[in-house]
């Protein structure tokens, strides 16, 4: 178990993020694991060092990093650092699936409830298909 608060948590299954942004280095589409980057909370210079690190993936050197290869984690939102009666967001590329309680636009409908939740890796059930 690892405790927050977390800056961001990102889950990758190849090295890319963005075009620009090596978000984990060890991935490996092929691998059947999840690559796990959790970012603590840090002081802003250092935040600001780790971010301009994310094109090379030299990011997950710093010491405000964590970076795991998992077949499946639970993430269990908490509330927010700055105000334990508010909840956070939790989003998908910028898209919003669950937003706790006291949140931005917290009344509006999400696709998931804010609390716990299981994700996992099945290995193998992506196909490609591509001219000889």
């Amino acid at each position: 178990m690892i405790d927050g608060p977390f800056v961001s948590i990102w889950l990758h299954n190849v090295p890319w993020g963005a075009h620009d942004t090596k978000a984990a280095p060890d991935a490996d589409f092929s691998d059947g694991c999840l690559d796990l980057i959790m970012i603590k909370e840090s002081p802003k210079l250092p935040l600001l060092k780790l971010m301009s690190e994310l094109n090379r993936g030299g990011h997950v050197k710093s010491p405000h990093v964590s970076y795991l290869k998992v077949k499946a984690f639970i993430l269990q939102p908490g509330p927010r650092a700055d105000d334990p009666t508010k909840g956070g967001i939790v989003d998908v590329d910028g898209e919003v699936l669950a937003r706790g309680r006291g949140a931005y636009k917290c009344e509006e409908v999400t696709l998931m409830r804010y609390e716990r939740l299981l994700i996992g890796i099945d290995q193998g059930l992506a196909a490609l298909f591509a001219p000889n």
